[in-house]
Order: structure tokens, then C-alpha cells, then sequence
């Protein structure tokens, strides 16, 4: 019952927060161990209160009730997400054994005798505590005896930027981007989370050094299979002007976001024209809002051809 109530009172808080806290992995992994098919939902909900957490949530926590149970559960239920959530849990793409391996990694990971659990287990109590410093240095240390893998690397970084010690995080991150990785992507995507995160720590000129060696890797076809990444390029210049050194700087940067907006299909997806409004009402162009404007209504139109509910357009 405790990690129940944990779970209901943590996601109160994160509602309360904007989504923008991590779930609560000991939390998660306490209501997980009941193995009840009725917390699926708490699960579930758990998962979807933000980006984050819909990556870093893990799908297991519905399925240690069983496979086949928590599949009888969904489906004995009215949730809007049904049939979504029928689609990820069915055995054809998970294995209770899978699920079993899952749980003891867990238990490794939250021993019951706490003289037991490592540096990071601790960094995250730290940091549920308040005690920013002591997380860090919780972290740091762990990361330390580890080698400096992507994941390692990764690790560090969020926590780091979690805690608000962006320079820190910054470092990491471009250590990261150093490392020669040869999945596609994997360069321009560490190059992403460096520019944001210098966006963050209000480094304009770093951010923006970054972003041109980003738009070096980005994919000749807007319109190709890896479309979303202009969009996420668009954006973050967009989301850079905010913090540029001067207003000519900043109308500079709109213009040269809005040339290479043309051409970039279904604009209602990543929040880009979103950005796009934000930068325009700081610069005080009237003009360029309009236009914006303009294609979030027809943006709104498109995604409601496609069958998704059309966005709000902004006033």
C-alpha cells in the first residue's frame, strides 16, 4: 500500500510541478513488486505525465502482474488508451521471463538493507531530498568508477542538468559528443542535447556554434524519413533568440529560422511554430507574427486531414 500511495501523491506533485519532474523510480519499482493488475493504470499514468517520463518509465512496471493478466485487465477496462496499450504489451513483443529479469536488475538496484545500494541509487535519494550538492557528488563519484560509455556519459549529464548544474552538464555532454559513435543519428542527436543544454546555461554563442554544426548533419530532403530533425532544428533556433546579445542578433536569428521553416512539412508537430510566435513577439515583428500565424492555422488544417484533433492556432 505504501508505494500506492507513494505512487498517487508523487504524481499529484509532478502535475502540480508541469510534468517537468522524473517520476519516482523507487516508487515506481515498490508499486511494481505488489504485482497487482489494478495499479496498471497508475503505471500507465505514471508514464504519460511528460517526455520524460514516457521515455524513461519503463513499460515492465504494467506487466509484472503477468503478461496475460495485465492484457486481461486492459482489456476488461474503458481507458481511452486501450487499445494503444494492448498494442505495446501483448506477449508477441514481451516475455514474462523478460519481465522476471527486468524486476531482479530492480531489486539490484533498490536492495532492502541500504547499507547495500550503490552511488547512484543514493544520488537519487539525495536529489529527492533537496540536497542538490550531495546528489551531485553522489553521482559524479559513481560516474567516476565507470567507464565513460554513452550511457555512463548520459547518465551524468541529465543528472547534472536535472539538478540545475547546467556548466557541468555542458561538459559532459560535449565528452559525449566527442566519443566516436557510429550510429546514424547518434552524432547529431548528442549535438541537440548540447546546444539545449547551453541554451539553458544561456550561452548563446556556444549554443549557436553548435546548432551550425548540427545543420551540417541534418538530411538534404526535408520531407524524407528524418523530417522531424528540421523541425527540432527550426526550434531551437527559434527558442535561441530569447538570449541572443543584442535585438539585431535576434532578428537575424528569426530570419534565418523562418528560411529554413519553408519546405518543412507538418509544422504542428514539435512545437516549432510555437517557437517560432515566442521569437517574433520578442523581437516585436508584427509582421513575421502574422505570418506565423498563418501557418499554424493551416498546420491545424493539415493535422486535421490526417485524422489527429487540429491544434489551437495562436491568436
Amino acid at each position: 500500500m505504501g508505494g500506492r500511495r507513494h505512487r498517487r501523491q508523487e504524481r499529484g506533485q509532478q502535475e502540480h510541478d508541469g510534468g517537468h519532474r522524473t517520476t519516482d523510480p523507487l516508487a515506481g519499482f515498490l508499486l511494481a513488486e505488489h504485482r497487482q493488475a489494478e495499479d496498471l493504470w497508475l503505471h500507465w499514468d505514471a508514464k504519460n505525465i511528460s517526455f520524460d517520463t514516457a521515455l524513461g518509465y519503463h513499460l515492465y512496471h504494467l506487466l509484472t502482474p503477468g503478461i496475460a493478466a495485465s492484457a486481461e485487465a486492459v482489456r476488461a477496462g474503458s481507458h481511452p488508451d486501450r487499445d494503444r496499450i494492448l498494442g505495446d504489451i501483448t506477449s508477441a513483443h514481451h516475455t514474462d521471463a523478460a519481465v522476471e529479469e527486468w524486476l531482479d536488475q530492480q531489486r539490484a538496484r533498490f536492495p532492502a538493507d541500504p547499507a547495500d545500494e550503490g552511488l547512484e541509487t543514493w544520488a537519487h535519494h539525495a536529489a529527492r531530498l533537496g540536497e542538490r550538492e550531495a546528489s551531485r557528488l553522489f553521482m559524479t563519484e559513481w560516474a567516476a568508477g565507470r567507464p565513460r560509455t554513452t550511457s555512463t556519459l548520459n547518465t551524468l549529464q541529465f543528472h547534472l542538468a536535472h539538478l540545475g548544474y547546467l556548466a557541468e552538464a555542458v561538459n559532459v555532454q560535449k565528452e559525449a559528443v566527442a566519443l566516436d559513435d557510429s550510429r546514424p543519428g547518434a552524432k547529431r542527436s548528442n549535438l541537440f542535447t548540447l546546444a539545449r543544454l547551453q541554451r539553458q546555461a544561456d550561452d548563446f554563442a556556444g549554443a549557436w556554434q553548435t546548432l551550425q554544426e548540427v545543420h551540417g548533419l541534418l538530411p538534404p530532403d526535408k520531407h524524407g524519413f528524418e523530417q522531424g530533425t528540421w523541425r527540432l532544428f527550426v526550434r531551437e533556433c527559434f527558442l535561441l533568440v530569447p538570449i541572443a546579445p543584442d535585438l539585431s542578433t535576434a532578428r537575424r536569428l528569426v530570419a534565418a529560422g523562418e528560411e529554413d521553416l519553408h519546405g518543412i512539412p507538418r509544422l504542428w508537430m514539435d512545437g516549432v511554430l510555437d517557437a517560432a510566435i515566442a521569437a517574433a513577439e520578442f523581437i516585436g515583428d508584427s509582421q513575421a507574427l502574422l505570418r506565423y500565424g498563418a501557418l499554424q492555422q493551416d498546420a491545424a488544417r493539415e493535422r486535421a486531414q490526417e485524422g489527429g484533433p487540429a491544434a489551437h492556432p495562436s491568436a
